[in-house]
């Protein structure tokens, strides 16, 4: 296992010969390059808070999507016209995107494309150094893959909030003590009280809409 770091509530402020405590590495967003897979409503608002943090961001074509080829725009990104370089309007074929990014986050749905979209060979193009964040689903990751690459130091960390069962009542490679660098999450980036009232409020105007003939939020196979 991994000795922890010393922390704060440990002591190990009041202990420094200096009046700050880093022993844990900072890392700054600004100037850094984000890899977005999936720029639905959650990628996309990924990818604005990237850009308003002063990240280049560039976008994966995601494997069985319709709108894979097409252009990123300035809307998509939340910036002004004129603000986005070349290769930010492009979609990225995802092993030419993954040596260019210090982090990549994971917002498609899982389907056949896009199962274990991330394993051993997708992390070994990655720099060293960089970042993976699955907020999408536990099957878009080889978790044993990725366990590998952050016990060999090939990734700076990762953090997920899912995983490939869920509840995992029988253990998961994830879930094994002493990985290092590694978060996770018990899938609840959508808990607040003030997202499931917003998926309650949603679901109600989807029966009103489609009882008026009209229906929305159509998902396409």
């Amino acid at each position: 296992t991994t000795a922890p770091r010393p922390s704060g509530r440990a002591g190990a402020w009041k202990r420094a010969e200096q009046f700050c405590l880093l022993d844990h590495p900072i890392v700054e967003l600004a100037g850094r390059t984000l890899g977005v897979v999936g720029l639905g409503t959650l990628g996309r608002r990924t990818a604005q808070l990237g850009k308003a943090l002063g990240m280049r961001v560039l976008v994966a074509q995601t494997p069985g999507s319709p709108g894979m080829e097409r252009p990123v725009t300035a809307a998509d990104l939340g910036v002004a016209d004129g603000q986005l370089d070349p290769d930010e309007r492009r979609r990225w074929p995802l092993m030419e995107l993954l040596p260019r990014v210090d982090a990549i986050t994971l917002h498609c749905p899982l389907t056949g494309h896009t199962r274990n979209l991330i394993g051993a060979a997708e992390l070994a193009r990655m720099k060293p150094g960089a970042f993976l964040i699955n907020a999408g689903r536990g099957g878009l990751v080889d978790e044993q893959a990725l366990v590998a690459a952050l016990r060999s130091g090939g990734l700076a960390g990762a953090g997920v909030d899912v995983l490939t069962r869920e509840p995992p009542r029988d253990g998961n490679p994830l879930l094994e003590p002493g990985i290092p660098n590694l978060i996770v999450t018990p899938h609840s980036a959508w808990g607040s009280r003030e997202a499931r009232q917003r998926i309650l409020d949603q679901l109600a105007e989807n029966i009103r809409s489609w009882k008026a003939g009209s229906p929305t939020r159509l998902v396409s196979g």
